[in-house]
């Protein structure tokens, strides 16, 4: 060793990887909060897009009561309203169907958050074809078909639009109520109403000799197919609830889906 040159001391920095940084423990902490913020957005966001799904299904409610008082009555202004009033049911489906979409891009939930994602997605578009099948109706009556108000028909679909609605208010409320058994009351709901549309066929043969009331009465039959559909969309929606609740999908066995063929 030269001389006037003292050895170096032999320290060493030594560094305890399991004790994290500060810099890297407010990561973390800032990571944690941020993804707790992401996740109450995300419920949030969730949240509304049901409460739309559910007004939207109460508009689609006071559309059906309006179409179906708008053809006992043949009350044109009525028919018309109903019209205008499908712009509110459209755009709640939009704006809804837009913020589901959007979860589903940004946010990948997984497990019960997807299936209720999946289920308001569907349950969306069923609510707003029944809107447009009160719209189908609304037509009808604007079209001015000289049916008489007194015609056993007409009380036929009056019970058929009570049946439908019935139906709408059932599937609304099980998927409020995440109820499983609610739903699966709606397939025999459906039988009854499937029995009253099968019903205008023999109410149809009455007006067979007489060419004129044939093709109004005709009409009504018509109006009493949307009817039917109206019931089938509701139990689709009831579908949708069992496959929220249970996490299996399966169909009713109701006769919108038909049977299979004996083998």
């Amino acid at each position: 060793m030269r001389s006037g040159v003292k050895p170096a001391a032999r320290g060493f920095l030594c560094l305890d990887f399991h004790q994290s940084s500060p810099i890297l423990h407010s990561r973390a902490v800032l990571s944690r909060e941020r993804h707790g913020v992401v996740r109450i957005n995300f419920h949030e966001e969730l949240e509304t897009a049901e409460r739309g799904l559910l007004a939207e299904g109460g508009l689609v409610r006071g559309q059906l009561e309006n179409v179906m008082r708008s053809l006992d009555g043949r009350d044109v202004d009525l028919a018309h309203h109903v019209l205008t009033e499908d712009d509110r049911v459209d755009d709640i489906y939009l704006a809804t169907d837009a913020r589901i979409l959007n979860l589903l891009a940004l946010q990948a939930p997984v497990a019960g958050d997807l299936r209720l994602v999946s289920a308001i997605l569907h349950c969306n578009l069923h609510i707003e074809r029944m809107g447009d099948l009160c719209v189908n109706i609304a037509k009808f009556v604007l079209n001015r078909e000289p049916y008489p108000v007194d015609s056993p028909m007409l009380t036929r679909l009056d019970e058929m639009g009570e049946r439908a609605a019935e139906m709408l208010d059932l599937s609304l409320s099980a998927f409020a109520q995440r109820s499983a058994e609610l739903a699966e009351e709606l397939p025999t709901r459906d039988d009854a109403l499937d029995r009253l549309n099968r019903g205008m066929l023999d109410d149809l043969k009455a007006y067979v000799n007489d060419e004129e009331s044939f093709e109004w009465s005709s009409k009504l039959l018509l109006v009493a197919r949307y009817l039917e559909r109206f019931g089938d969309h509701a139990v689709d929606i009831g579908e949708q609830v069992s496959f929220l609740v249970t996490g299996i999908f399966r169909e009713f066995e109701d006769a919108s889906h038909g049977e299979l063929p004996a083998t």
